[in-house]
Order: C-alpha cells, then sequence, then structure tokens
C-alpha cells in the first residue's frame, strides 16, 4: 500500500495563519454542543473522586462508584454508554464541574431509574456554583405515594416540603426516565428561574415543563458551573441509579447527539466544505522553510502562515480544539520528545503535545472520546510479524489529568483506517490486512458493536477514509490502480451494497495525490485530486459534478492526503 505524507519541522516563529478576511459561504447548522457530557465509561467499580469529580460532603463514606449496566432510553445520546452509578442511603456527595454561565439557560440532563423511594421524598441530583459550597440549586426530588406510584419535584433551593413543585404521581418504580433541569438567568438578583422537565422518550424540542419552583424570590442566585449526585439522609433517600448526564445551554445540546461529519474534510474556516490547501517548501535558502496556502472554497480569500521546514515532521490538519475549523497542525518523531505542534485556529494560539515516539504512525489523529475534538493519537505496529500493534491517543473528555489511552489492536503489517464506523461520535479502531491471498480485510473495535471483520478490496488498495453516503458513518473506502487511472470504490453504511463497478474514476495513476473531502458541503466525500505537476484539484462531486482548481505551483504537496495509506 502507498503511504502519502509530508515532512516538515515546525518554525520558531509563525506569521498569522488568516492573511485576509474569511468570508464563510452556506455556513451549516451549529451542531449540539455539550458543556459537559459524562457517560460514567470507566471500569466498573471506579470511584467517581478519581475520575474529574470532587467529594462536597461526607467524602470516602459509601462513595460513589460506577456499576454495570448502563441505563438506555431509545433516542438519548448516552443511552446504552459505558457503565452507571448507584445512589443509595446517606454518604458521599460528588460534584462535577463545567464552564460556569454568567448569563442565558443551562440545561442539566440524566438518565434515572428510581427502584425505592420514600413517601417523605429526598433531592438526589442539583446544580451549583463553583466552588460549589453549599450552594444548592435546583434540586430534583422524587418521592413515593402508598402505592409506589413516583413523583419528581423540583426547588429552586429550599428543602421545605411546601416550597417543593412535585408533578402528579403518575411515573413507575424501575423504569428509566429522562429528567432534565432548566436554570434560566435573569438579570437583577433573587430572580432566576428553575424547571423541571420528565419523560419516557426523548423531545425534539422542548416541550412544557412537568414543574416549577416555586421559591424564586426567597433564594439567591447563582453562575452555574457544577453539577451533583447526592445520597440523601437513611430515613428519606431513594435507591436510583443515574447515568447519562449532560449539561449544555439548549435543549438540543442536551438531548440530541452531536451532528459529526466523519468524511475526510480539510475546513480551515468552518464553512462544512473541504478547502485548498497546499504545502510549499521554501528551498534551501530559506532554510528549507514550508509555507501552508489556503484557499477558502467558493471564495477568492486566501491564507498563508509559515509552519517547519523539510526535515523532521509529518502534517496532521484536523480540528484539535473543536471549533469546527481545522487547525495547522504537525507531527515530529524526536524519540521520548516527539510531539504535536498544533496553530488552533480558536484564537490563533500555538499548542505543543509531547506524544509518541520514532516510527509510530501519527496519520490516525482522530475524535476518539466524542468530544468534538481530534485527540493526537499514534498507531504503533509491532516490530516482528506476528507482534501485537497499540494505539494510543490523549483524549480531551473526561481527562483532567491528561491520562494517554492505549488499545492493543492489530499486528506488524496492517494499516489502520480510523473512523466513526458506527455512527456514534467517536472514531473507532481499525485495521486493514492482507488475508494472505492479496485481499483486504479490515478489522473493526467498535465502542457499539465490539469486534468485527469484513473483506472489502485488495491488499493492495489505497485506504481513503470518508462518509461517501452522507449517513454520519465512515464507509469502507479504497482506490485501486487501474488501466492508467484512480478507480475508487466504497461500500455505503447505509445499505451495505457491494458494487463490482467502481463508483468512480478519477485521477492518474502515479501523477495525482488522493485528497477526499465535502468539497461541495452536502456531507458527502467527494472523489478529489491534486496534480502538482499543473498546480490544480481536481473533483468529482457526489452528485457527479466535475470541476478544476488552480492552486499552487509544480512541487507544492496537498496536506489533505495526510491520512490515505
Amino acid at each position: 500500500m502507498k503511504r502519502i505524507a509530508f515532512v516538515i519541522s515546525l518554525l520558531a516563529t509563525t506569521c498569522s495563519i488568516f492573511s485576509g478576511s474569511i468570508r464563510a459561504q452556506n455556513v451549516i447548522a451549529s451542531p449540539a454542543s455539550s458543556l459537559l457530557i459524562e457517560d460514567f465509561t470507566y471500569p466498573s467499580g471506579s470511584a467517581l473522586t478519581a475520575n474529574g469529580w470532587t467529594s462536597h460532603s461526607a467524602g470516602g463514606t459509601n462513595a460513589i462508584v460506577t456499576s454495570a449496566p448502563s441505563l438506555t432510553l431509545t433516542g438519548y445520546p448516552g443511552s446504552g454508554v459505558g457503565n452507571a452509578v448507584a445512589l443509595t442511603t446517606s454518604g458521599e456527595d460528588d460534584n462535577r464541574t463545567f464552564a460556569f454561565q454568567s448569563s442565558g439557560t443551562v440545561y442539566a440532563a440524566t438518565l434515572v431509574n428510581v427502584s425505592a423511594a420514600s413517601q417523605t421524598g429526598d433531592y438526589f441530583f442539583h446544580l451549583g456554583p463553583d466552588p460549589i459550597g453549599t450552594t444548592f440549586r435546583g434540586r430534583v426530588f422524587v418521592k413515593a405515594d402508598a402505592s409506589n406510584n413516583l413523583a419528581f419535584g423540583i426547588s429552586k433551593a429550599t428543602t421545605t416540603v411546601t416550597d417543593i413543585a412535585y408533578t402528579p404521581f403518575s411515573y413507575s418504580l424501575n423504569t428509566t426516565y429522562l429528567i432534565v433541569v432548566k436554570y434560566t438567568i435573569v438579570a437583577g438578583t433573587a430572580n432566576d428561574t428553575v424547571s423541571l422537565f420528565v419523560s419516557t422518550n426523548v423531545p425534539t424540542t422542548e416541550p412544557a415543563a412537568a414543574a416549577t419552583a416555586t421559591d424564586i424570590a426567597t433564594q439567591t442566585d447563582i453562575n452555574p458551573g457544577t453539577v451533583s449526585l447526592r445520597q440523601g439522609a437513611t430515613a428519606s433517600s431513594p435507591t436510583l441509579r443515574v447515568d447519562g448526564i449532560r449539561v449544555g445551554t439548549s435543549w438540543q445540546d442536551v438531548t440530541q447527539a452531536s451532528v459529526v461529519h466523519t468524511q475526510h474534510v480539510s475546513d480551515y474556516n468552518g464553512d462544512g466544505k473541504t478547502d485548498y490547501a497546499i504545502v510549499r517548501n521554501l528551498g534551501p535558502t530559506n532554510g528549507d522553510q514550508l509555507q501552508w496556502w489556503l484557499l477558502f472554497n467558493g471564495t477568492s480569500t486566501t491564507g498563508a502562515v509559515n509552519w517547519g521546514i523539510s526535515t523532521a515532521d509529518t502534517t496532521i490538519p484536523a480540528d484539535f480544539d473543536g471549533d469546527g475549523k481545522t487547525d495547522v497542525a504537525v507531527w515530529r518523531a524526536n524519540g521520548s520528545e516527539s510531539a504535536f505542534y498544533i496553530l488552533e485556529s480558536q484564537g490563533n494560539t500555538f499548542r505543543a503535545a509531547t506524544f509518541g515516539l520514532d516510527g509510530d504512525d501519527p496519520s490516525v489523529v482522530a475524535d476518539y472520546d466524542g468530544d468534538g475534538k481530534a485527540d493526537p493519537a499514534v498507531f504503533r505496529s509491532g516490530a516482528s510479524p506476528g507482534d501485537q500493534g497499540w494505539w494510543y491517543f490523549l483524549g480531551s473528555n473526561n481527562n483532567p489529568g491528561g491520562n494517554i489511552t492505549f488499545v492493543p489492536w492489530g499486528t506488524n503489517g496492517d494499516f489502520p483506517a480510523p473512523g466513526d464506523y458506527d455512527g456514534d461520535g467517536k472514531a473507532d479502531f481499525v485495521i486493514v490486512r492482507d488475508d494472505g491471498n492479496g485481499y483486504a480485510v479490515f478489522w473493526s473495535f467498535q465502542t457499539t458493536a465490539g469486534i468485527s471483520s469484513a473483506y472489502y478490496g485488495l491488499a493492495s488498495d489505497l485506504i481513503v477514509p470518508g462518509d461517501y453516503d452522507g449517513d454520519g458513518k465512515t464507509d469502507m473506502a479504497v482506490v485501486r490502480w487501474g488501466s492508467g487511472y484512480y478507480q475508487w470504490f466504497y461500500r455505503p453504511s447505509s445499505t451495505g451494497v457491494i458494487s463490482a463497478a467502481p463508483a468512480a474514476v478519477w485521477g492518474v495513476n502515479g501523477a495525482d495525490d488522493i485528497v477526499q473531502g465535502d468539497y461541495d458541503g452536502d456531507g458527502k466525500t467527494d472523489f478529489a485530486i491534486f496534480r502538482s505537476a499543473s498546480s490544480t484539484f481536481w473533483v468529482q462531486t457526489s452528485g457527479g459534478s466535475q470541476f478544476g482548481v488552480p492552486w499552487g505551483q509544480a512541487g507544492d504537496v496537498a496536506p489533505a492526503a495526510y491520512n490515505v495509506r
């Protein structure tokens, strides 16, 4: 198989990444964006306080730990993910921080399944400021009647029975409900409002509240910055399980899955279209500096940044800061000092992340933890035939300690092909292996389906990841050299249908770099190549349109080819 990469090294100084104003066209809708996602994706028995939570009461007493199984509710983005936690009699109470909000509305959602509740009632979930202290706001209660029917309640702050607004006793034990607390910040003092929503499904738009707190004017306001789990008094506390906590600033943030575009997109201005980018070696008289040149798709706006020399680094353009824009980035192999060097588009700031070793493959950078940010990652092949291969990534979600995750997957000689093949918003560990007879086998380790394998293509084909059918899932896709031209094949994840005929014949063997991407912004990967000799990007869209865009000069390299293997 062919590996396409370009070697550069970081400059000591940089210029602004954008030399002109950006005129974004056909801007895509903003995806759901959470302030906090907590699916308890730690091994069973893990203490919350060892995984980003802080105890604010009775620390170490009846500590809150994870346990299987996860709670499920059809349509909820945290359904069936990771583990859950059980809350029961008095003991440790824990909180988790998020970026505090001083205006607007904060929504906090969770799945709840109650197995027992007292007729007195008690609270188990609430918001607070950061640091939390004892200022609890948006307390969620549950109680039972004599027939064990449940009612959920909400107060802004007080625990006095007359100040808790309860729903009717219309809910049942051992049933999973979606609970959402809505905290609205209102200008002034002692006037913020709090509402509660309870549902057995996931409404796509905000419904009428099930209950609204009445103790508004008597309680001070906060800038929400923490969400808490609470184990109440022995005589009154419920026994329940909690899972899938999400905090955001809109109903969609906490109830809808983030819109994840898994097609191969090098989108430097965030308009949902792949841009035309080249990297140029300025030559020995200029210290072999590398210069990135950007032409924003559909505009005449251009940008340039010096970022490297042609000796030690690999181009790894990806969205590391989660703002929807591709960042200029490289990886430098330097023994134990190997590192990613990233120019984040959000604030035009520099970031370095020490990661990897000589011989690692950094082209596996992807979002492995589902927070919308590309994680620094490498694939380390086994040293000898049959030796274990390893994936390492530095997740940015629920990882305050900067811990490195490593996954044994693949062996020496395999080619990594990560992507979100199951559409859950997280990259899967996938390798492609020669079956010994010249055929390629995709071996997948997915967050939803576990281990699976599928034959697709020849071992000599190039792997070209993308979402060619636009269903939000990465498709198995390859390019084959044949009769002097590139032949493109892909298996749509939406249908699974395999065609013997190529989906496109596009590009010339040996003359073109493959730069697949979404050039027309329709959510589907397009067939595209960069022809350095004529300095032109040639695109055949998913709809069949064909066009060329001149950009660059002879000898330039397209960084969008970084993960073609």
